[in-house]
């Protein structure tokens, strides 16, 4: 019976919390919708006119493009390095390997205005501001620690047989890496790479300090849209990346399936 309730209480409690967590984006896909020219509730209406006003907002398409083009490039840069680094980590054979794991997870601890402003007088310093390159640079940072601990994490699993083998057989470590040690962790790197997108798409504390009107990206311009105007625009943009949100979800659930909690944090079972 005690155990009962207690499967009870906790799946309430995680209902509520769902219902906490997921009702504030109820609220903008509903306001996405409203027909009143500011936000209300409930609406008075209905309408899909803010969906057709996104396209008479100035400079969204370059700002979206950015964004894009900001995410992929970063990503490539902190996957390179990034596994690299974990590669480094999970198989050198040297005492530091731990302090320089911490060294790359230092960007989860240091507050992103501190990231910011560090590299925002980093970039003028080198002559990088404002630029693409410092804006893709600062985003790769900000990524790095969470490509270091996903693919960290497949390199505990994987078959070490099947690189001995491959060097038994005389190819050297890039071969060995890319035809033994790569299909064994795509999927961590593909999450790890998707994880990253998603991420610097989404990044807007740093990007305040690096963008300017000609690298503007989109967080960046929702957030100068929203100086100007209060109507429900906004939320029908988000509707739209919220929409793209969940399918990057289930994207990530897909090439995720099978894979235990172990094989995403790094634990290993006794």
């Amino acid at each position: 019976m005690s155990s009962r309730l207690l499967r009870l209480g906790a799946g309430l409690y995680i209902a509520l919390f769902a219902l906490f967590m997921l009702a504030p984006l109820f609220f903008v896909v509903l306001n996405s919708f409203n027909s009143a020219r500011f936000s209300s509730f409930p609406p008075p209406g209905f309408s899909l006119q803010w969906y057709a006003r996104l396209l008479d907002i100035a400079d969204i398409g370059l700002a979206i493009r950015n964004s894009l083009l900001i995410a992929a490039v970063s990503t490539v840069i902190a996957m390179v390095i990034g596994t690299a680094a974990a590669l480094a980590i999970k198989r050198g054979a040297w005492r530091s390997g731990a302090a320089v794991q911490s060294l790359l997870l230092t960007p989860l601890l240091v507050p992103k205005i501190v990231i910011g402003i560090a590299i925002f007088i980093a970039a003028i310093r080198l002559g990088l501001y404002p630029s693409y390159t410092s804006l893709a640079l600062a985003h790769a940072v900000l990524v790095l620690p969470y490509v270091v601990s996903i693919v960290g994490a497949n390199l505990h699993r994987i078959d070490r047989s099947q690189e001995e083998a491959a060097m038994d057989l005389g190819a050297n470590a890039l071969q060995t890496f890319r035809l033994a040690t790569v299909p064994q962790i795509r999927r961590g790197l593909m999450l790890a790479a998707l994880f990253s997108i998603v991420l610097s798409f989404d990044e807007f504390d740093i990007s305040l300090f690096l963008t300017r009107a000609e690298n503007i990206t989109l967080p960046i311009r929702m957030y100068n849209y929203m100086q100007e105007f209060e109507d429900p625009t906004l939320a029908a943009l988000s509707t739209l990346l919220i929409a793209v949100s969940v399918i990057v979800f289930c994207l990530m659930a897909w090439i995720g399936r099978g894979m235990s909690l172990n094989q995403l944090t790094g634990r290993r079972t006794v």
